[in-house]
């Protein structure tokens, strides 16, 4: 059964209840809440996932309600509980639906440190996967949203995943989530795509989801082998460019986005270097979307020698910071 496959009412009553598990491979989440307003835009994000029969074994345990009925009437506020266990500050209940996608990031990012996890973008094209790593303001997660709706499968907007000991990339497909000007920047990309409401008043300013595509989430156990990897830059009226960078380099950085490196330890550290061996390594800039993801196409074309692409600004910008 998918989310789909509930009716609304359905969907809400579960959620009301004993909650609903949700499979999210590698993981399954059990999710619950009372709060009526994340009723309607979780079953319009998560409508292609699949309900895992109860009694199953479960990864998160995940309920976001207020603690008390002053919490709920008076201060009009919410909380996480994460196995049980209050975690974090209240927050206001109007700003719910991106505290809940960053309450399972907080999950994915924290718990499961059998595998190691790097912040960073994941998309596959022709069997080999794509990770775009990058620090706020870098347009990762638009370059990301954009690359998805150009045809590249969705692994994960977040979190490029491995097995210590293997290279190869776990999806953890999730909502892609965009903030600001990068809205109306993928609206205007793509005016098809299917978008959760928009949040104003978080710490980041105002933010929605994308849902992710039914292919990505059908394929959502399918891991993929390194390809290369991208550190994007947008950069204002920019030429799009594309150069080679070294693989010590790129280790290096990217031991410091690792969010359980220091504990995997020596682990850790070869698995990044066995992916990184895999891998070719690339700094991008860019300003116009099409344009960056002709050139990263490219590096999949047959007998394709691509080590620096430099094309010429488009004449409007379609690229927004993340």
């Amino acid at each position: 059964m998918k989310v789909r496959d509930l009716s609304l009412k359905q969907f809400a009553d579960r959620l009301r209840g004993d909650g609903l598990l949700l499979s999210m491979p590698p993981f399954v989440l059990q999710f619950r809440s009372s709060i009526e307003s994340l009723f309607e835009p979780l079953h319009l994000l998560y409508t292609h996932f699949d309900i895992e029969p109860e009694g199953g074994i479960v990864d998160f345990d995940l309920r976001i309600d207020p603690k008390s009925m002053w919490q709920r009437k008076v201060q009009k506020k919410a909380c996480f509980f994460v196995d049980g266990k209050h975690i974090f500050e209240a927050f206001d209940q109007d700003i719910v639906l991106p505290m809940t996608e960053w309450a399972i990031n907080w999950c994915v990012f924290t718990r499961p440190n059998q595998y190691f996890i790097l912040h960073s973008a994941v998309l596959e094209r022709n069997g080999r996967a794509v990770v775009l790593p990058g620090p706020p303001g870098a347009g990762k997660s638009t370059l990301c949203a954009a690359m998805n709706l150009r045809g590249w499968r969705l692994l994960s907007d977040e979190v490029a995943v491995f097995r210590p000991g293997k290279p190869d990339l776990i999806p953890v497909v999730r909502p892609t989530g965009l903030k600001n000007e990068s809205i109306d920047v993928i609206q205007a990309f793509e005016p098809g795509v299917v978008m959760g409401p928009p949040t104003p008043g978080t710490r980041k300013g105002t933010v929605a989801h994308i849902q992710p595509d039914e292919a990505s989430v059908a394929r959502s156990s399918v891991a993929a082998p390194p390809g290369w990897m991208i550190f994007p830059s947008y950069e204002p009226d920019s030429p799009t460019i594309l150069e080679p960078t070294s693989r010590a380099q790129t280790l290096m950085r990217l031991a410091e986005d690792g969010f359980n490196f220091s504990l995997l330890g020596t682990t850790g550290f070869q698995t990044i270097a066995d992916f990184v061996g895999n891998s070719d390594c690339y700094r991008l800039t860019y300003s116009d979307l099409e344009d960056a993801i002709e050139t990263i196409n490219r590096l999949g074309e047959p007998k394709s020698n691509v080590k620096h692409t430099e094309t010429k600004p488009a004449e409007k910008t379609l690229v927004a910071r993340d």
